[in-house]
């Protein structure tokens, strides 16, 4: 029944009982009587869309009420913040709503579809609001699912972008990364590596694809020697990492005997050398 509310109208969000016990009744409040919805998820509204609704509702009007449901003396909006804004920048004195009764995960369920259903929201925000849902009100992801109409591995690779560093979330919010970019650095174990990826992939233009590629030949297993068949000296192994690390860059240490070896780096572009090599200038290597 969720995945069908996707799609249609606000009528589709709210039980039909209740849209059939309201039809009709929008009433005129005071703007000074509303509030916003606490359980928002949207935090960002773009300054050039609420420009142009506003200039709709200038030559138009509200044509939709607001929702909202009674708190106190107030009334809290459930659906039509941006028309309620609108409607302030504009001086109105007075808003149409319907007025609808509503839990606090109602509200936070209700606000968070409106927004899904216009694709209003952030990849961080609809994260956000999938978060709020697990943690507020006890969902489990497959809970969450149903009630937004995806599918669970939709909102599991949603909610993967809470594990970037506050930094990373910063580029993700800013457009300097894609939500595909944040889910592959979402992977890393640390901020730092998190950090130090998203900086390469925006001085260096690289696609997801190349940064899946690039981490899983890093995060490939230890290999075995072929000449002997033993597995890696863990010494070296350790030291593969600490270079790995390092450099940003797939390392392979090879040892020829007790005293000598080899050892390689790859890069994928000149660009991409220079870093690395600027990296031994600046550890005093020339």
């Amino acid at each position: 029944m969720a995945k069908k509310a996707l799609g249609r109208g606000l009528e589709a969000l709210i039980p039909k009982k209740l849209m059939e016990e309201k039809k009709g009744s929008a009433q005129l409040v005071p703007l000074s009587k509303i509030k916003p919805n606490p359980f928002q998820p949207r935090k960002v509204f773009r300054a050039e869309e609420l420009q142009d609704l506003v200039q709709s509702v200038k030559e138009r009007g509200i044509l939709q009420p607001i929702v909202v449901r009674k708190k106190g003396d107030l009334w809290e909006i459930i659906a039509g913040e941006r028309r309620y804004r609108a409607a302030q920048k504009l001086g109105h004195l007075t808003i149409p709503v319907i007025e609808v009764t509503a839990s606090d995960v109602e509200s936070l369920e209700l606000a968070l579809i409106e927004n899904l259903q216009r694709s209003d929201l952030s990849p961080l925000e609809e994260a956000e609001g999938y978060r709020r849902l697990q943690d507020e009100f006890s969902m489990t992801q497959e809970q969450i699912a149903q009630k937004v109409g995806k599918d669970r591995a939709t909102v599991a690779n949603a909610m993967r972008l809470l594990k970037l560093s506050p930094e990373v979330k910063a580029m993700l919010a800013s457009g300097e990364l894609t939500a595909g970019h944040g889910r592959v650095l979402a992977a890393l174990p640390t901020p730092q590596e998190q950090y130090k990826w998203a900086d390469r992939i925006v001085r260096q233009g690289f696609t997801v694809r190349d940064v899946e590629k690039w981490l899983q030949n890093q995060k490939g297993p230890v290999k075995k020697n072929k000449g002997n068949g033993k597995p890696k000296d863990a010494n070296v192994a350790k030291l593969e990492e600490n270079l790995r690390n390092w450099l940003g860059t797939k390392v392979t240490v090879k040892t020829q005997g007790k005293q000598k070896g080899v050892v390689y780096f790859e890069y994928y572009s000149l660009d991409d050398l220079d870093r690395i090599l600027s990296l031994f200038r600046k550890a005093g290597y020339r």
